[in-house]
């Protein structure tokens, strides 16, 4: 018999189970006890400093924000602005077209090929007059991967233009040895998204960051200025613990890994059709059943949440996040008993 988690399970915002590294929640705490009257360094140095650190780069090729989100919005500021012209992938994370709309940029977006990003369709939209382009790698909700040399093809075609190409690593962490962030280090002009609400299992802290050349991180960081008071203190004091921890993010990759293929396995078995991911999530296939409705049930019956991806054109589909073994053997039989 398939044991019974604690309920309810929350797999549809890509959470991680296994929580942040040791010393996170305790520096937290200490940080609201004492500072919580205080308001946060806006410049936040220490935070940039330490992420600087971690990805082995200088203090001022690194911006932070309250989460991805807000850089996201203050990408299409600095790079776009009104009446510019943005590239996006259709079927991907919203935020980018939603913040593109809000500042009056203009959006082409190029068609996915077989749930895969279509890099030299993207290459051929980016040489049309653009200014920004954003392509989430690895993509969300299709958890697939570009390959090295078509994000070089990418930064390729914006360097010819003039574009700034975002790269949006949100899952990069679930890959081993492979990150954009490699070709900011050798000098390329691209800006690459990381976050620490994913993997690091720091959700709730909202802090995410952007490395890149000098100048566009300026540019950046100027976008942000009329709202100084950004990322919390509590976050400012809890990243330069957590990437101390050099084994953690290995540690969560593994554990990961392991449950993902596990999931792979009890799908194959039950014959529910998904599409094999590189990251803490897989989408999967609701067959001839309607994806919000599956949702729904899932959700009423089971206590289980998972995300419908009707709402990012791909009905028939459900994005299901990958929990701890014990909660991915219990979600794939109740996916195999709806589903089949």
């Amino acid at each position: 018999m398939t044991e019974i988690p604690t309920l309810p399970l929350y797999l549809h915002t890509n959470e991680s189970p296994y929580g942040p590294p040791d010393g996170v929640w305790e520096a937290v705490s200490d940080e609201v006890m004492a500072n919580c009257h205080r308001y946060p360094d806006s410049e936040c140095r220490d935070l940039r400093a330490a992420i600087a650190r971690h990805v082995d780069l200088p203090d001022d090729m690194v911006a932070v924000g309250n989460g991805l989100d807000e850089l996201i919005l203050l990408a299409v500021h600095a790079y776009a602005g009104h009446g510019g012209n943005v590239v996006l992938t259709d079927c991907t994370f919203p935020g980018y077209a939603a913040c593109s709309a809000l500042v009056g940029a203009k959006t082409r977006i190029v068609q996915l090929e077989n749930y895969r990003v279509a890099a030299s369709a993207m290459v051929e939209a980016i040489s049309a007059g653009t200014d920004l382009a954003f392509v989430c790698n690895p993509h969300n909700p299709t958890g697939t991967l570009l390959t090295p040399d078509q994000i070089r093809d990418l930064i390729d075609a914006a360097e010819a233009t003039g574009a700034v190409l975002v790269v949006d690593e949100a899952y990069m962490d679930f890959v081993a040895n492979q990150s954009a962030i490699d070709a900011v280090r050798a000098g390329r002009q691209v800006i690459v998204l990381r976050t620490f609400s994913k993997a690091w299992s720091m959700a709730a802290l909202r802090i995410g960051y952007a490395v890149g050349p000098t100048r566009l991180i300026d540019k950046l960081w100027q976008a942000r200025r009329p709202l100084p008071f950004s990322v919390n203190p509590m976050a400012q004091r809890a990243v330069p613990i957590a990437v101390r921890d050099e084994k953690f993010i290995d540690t969560v990759r593994r554990q990961t890994a392991r449950a993902r293929g596990l999931m792979f396995s009890r799908l194959h078995e039950a014959r529910v059709r998904y599409l094999p991911s590189v990251t803490n999530f897989v989408m999967v296939s609701t067959g001839d059943r309607n994806s919000a409705a599956v949702t729904a049930r899932l959700a009423d019956e089971h206590r289980i949440y998972v995300r419908d991806l009707a709402g990012f054109e791909l009905p028939g589909w459900i994005r299901v996040t990958i929990g701890t073994q014990a909660q991915t053997e219990y979600t794939c039989a109740v996916l195999a008993a709806v589903l089949t």
